[in-house]
């Protein structure tokens, strides 16, 4: 961190800020949407909690936005402004929001008044589906988040393994565990290869020291770093997609060239499928690109958006954290909650068909061409890309491939442009490298509309 010691740069900074409460005012006068009841409600909720948001990422200027419902593909604001919801709820609704299945198996389950600290058949039933949709399960185990099923992951594969770094990708994002909480967005392009950089202070420095990272999608650095170090590599984490730089699709054969490195080097294979999991296929990416890892964690649609999370991997692997041999804990009061059962039962009931992951990857595929075909047609440096129901657009001329290349968009661009779909009523995310969500409740008509609204924002920014 630097350290600022004289007033020019105390006024410049004054300056900067006064700038960008400006640009906020000037933005927030220009929408055409009322959020005045957000707004009131945002200086109420500062009072009793930072930022006014229980998740920093749902922060965002000039204040958060507070909603109040939602159903299938539509989401409602306190103010009443009814949206196309591109948001999904940061990907974990699949379904829609309200699925009437999911809702029903909620209520009849809370009918029967369990709900924590103890096992029973449904979860039995749930665990026994993930093992005949997911390749690589042979077992799994409940947890609550997406951070927590990776922190269990990594401590399967250092019993498993008796090694203790963790190898991870630039730009990849595996939830807040401090090991893995490095390297997802830091400010230098060139920083030297494999140190970490922590992605928030608070963080050990000696545990952030114990992880490697090397750039996604590159299996020439990736092999540099494991010939180096293998010997105390325990695992190497990554996203078969990288979907927190919004998305970014696997080179043809990384994937493939990932799994054989850590098999030659009898390193572990997790793949953080949070994210991934049941959309491009009802087994997830591995699924669709054909690569089995040792072990990969589970959420977000899992249970169509209800708190969920879960580590599945073979048996031999998973077999670390059996009670009986007292090798690897793994706890947690709330772990397979019997509510949170109950909607995963139902979600996954529809998502083992694939009937939900064939109408995502088309609506998918209609939306990026569509957005593409436009930007074509207008010359417009900006480009759409996506999978399973997930994509993002970028401002800039080239694939996005990794971190270094999404770093390089026009992040100015980007938030005219959401902040337009916005007021046209389409609930976009916030960050360029977020991952916006269609779902199985979106239809051809909704995709035409942000194909329009798109055009739309696009002719304005040009003319502005």
């Amino acid at each position: 961190m630097f350290r600022r010691n004289n007033r020019g740069s105390r006024e410049q900074d004054d300056k900067t800020r006064g700038k960008k409460m400006e640009d906020c005012s000037v933005r927030e006068k220009a929408m055409r949407i009322n959020l005045s009841r957000s707004k009131q409600l945002f200086e109420i909720a500062k009072t009793f909690t930072p930022g006014g948001v229980h998740s920093n990422v749902r922060w965002m200027e000039p204040h958060p936005m507070y909603f109040s419902r939602g159903l299938g593909a539509k989401i409602w604001d306190v103010d009443g402004n009814e949206y196309l919801d591109c948001l999904g709820n940061y990907g974990a609704i699949v379904l829609g929001h309200g699925d009437p299945d999911v809702i029903q198996a909620i209520k009849q389950q809370l009918d029967q008044g369990l709900t924590a600290g103890v096992e029973s058949e449904l979860s039995i039933d749930v665990a026994r589906m993930m093992t005949q949709m997911i390749p690589c399960c042979e077992m799994v185990r409940f947890s609550n988040s997406g951070t927590e099923a990776v922190m269990h992951a990594i401590h399967i594969a250092r019993g498993y393994t008796q090694k203790e770094r963790i190898l991870k990708a630039e730009g990849n994002y595996h939830g807040w565990y401090d090991y893995v909480y490095c390297s997802n967005r830091y400010p230098y392009k060139d920083w030297p290869l494999p140190k970490p950089y922590p992605s928030s202070q608070g963080l050990c420095a000696d545990v952030v020291s114990k992880t490697l990272v090397v750039p996604w999608n590159d299996l020439e650095k990736m092999e540099e770093v494991i010939n180096r170090y293998k010997d105390e590599i325990a695992a190497v984490i990554i996203e078969p997609v990288s979907h927190n730089i919004g998305c970014a699709l696997p080179k043809k054969g990384y994937l493939e060239g990932v799994r054989e490195l850590t098999v030659k080097n009898n390193i572990l294979l997790i793949f953080d499928e949070v994210i991934t999991g049941f959309r491009p296929a009802p087994g997830g990416a591995q699924e669709f690109f054909r690569v089995t890892p040792d072990l990969a964690t589970f959420g977000k649609a899992i249970a169509n958006g209800f708190p969920l999370s879960a580590v599945a991997g073979k048996r031999k692997v998973m077999d670390i954290i059996n009670p009986a041999l007292n090798k690897v804990s793994y706890g947690g009061t709330y772990n397979g909650h019997q509510a949170v059962i109950a909607a995963a039962s139902a979600a996954l009931e529809k998502l083992k068909t694939g009937d939900v992951q064939k109408h995502l990857n088309r609506l998918t595929k209609k939306l990026v061409n569509g957005f593409n075909e436009i930007c074509a047609r207008r010359g417009a440096q900006a480009r759409m890309q996506g999978i399973g129901g997930k994509c993002q657009v970028y401002f800039t001329s080239e694939e996005v491939v990794d971190w270094r290349t999404a770093s390089g968009v026009d992040q100015t661009m980007y938030k005219k442009f959401r902040d337009g779909l916005l007021e046209r009523g389409i609930l976009w995310p916030y960050s360029c490298f977020s991952h916006p969500s269609i779902t199985a409740a979106h239809t051809d008509q909704d995709i035409d509309r942000i194909l329009a609204t798109s055009e739309e924002v696009l002719t304005k920014i040009a003319k502005d």
